[in-house]
């Protein structure tokens, strides 16, 4: 099963180029606790921001160029490969990011885990429009973000 996590402000922004447009650290802890043992699948921009592989996942990094090396992690240039593989397996793996990669996989993804920040941002890079295609079932209300459980409608 495949599913999104992300973090996003009011207007949707999740970054500044490549940078994220705040630091909350309770979210971070929130990301890890909830990827923790599961496989990731994000894109080159997404994996090279961060630097290396996150401990105890497994980082799939999707880029169309057959040569390109990610140490330490699987590398796959058809994201279609990904959604056939995943997409009806009972696994749960968590699309990561960056921008592209989520507007590619949102029709295959079953879950949003959305922590929604407060405050005002930033920034030039959008998550797609979701809202359409599923509804809230859970709320985690946090200090300075919220957490948002969506299932596709």
């Amino acid at each position: 099963m495949l599913k999104i996590i992300v973090a996003h402000d009011k207007n949707r922004l999740i970054g500044n180029g490549s940078l994220i447009p705040w630091h909350i650290s309770e979210d971070f802890k929130h990301y890890k606790e909830t990827t923790m043992g599961h496989k990731m699948i994000m894109g080159s921009v997404t994996f090279e921001s961060i630097g290396k592989p996150l401990p105890g996942r497994t980082t799939i990094v999707l880029n169309y160029d057959k040569n390109y090396d990610a140490q330490g992690c699987e590398v796959v240039t058809d994201y279609m490969e990904l959604v056939n593989r995943y997409k009806d397996s009972e696994e749960v793996v968590y699309v990561c990011g960056g921008a592209s990669i989520y507007k590619l996989f949102l029709p295959y993804c079953e879950e949003l885990i959305v922590s929604e920040i407060k405050g005002d941002y930033t920034g030039n890079v959008y998550f797609p429009e979701y809202k359409d295609l599923f509804t809230p079932y859970k709320i985690d209300e946090r200090k300075e973000f919220t957490i948002i459980y969506y299932k596709k409608k």
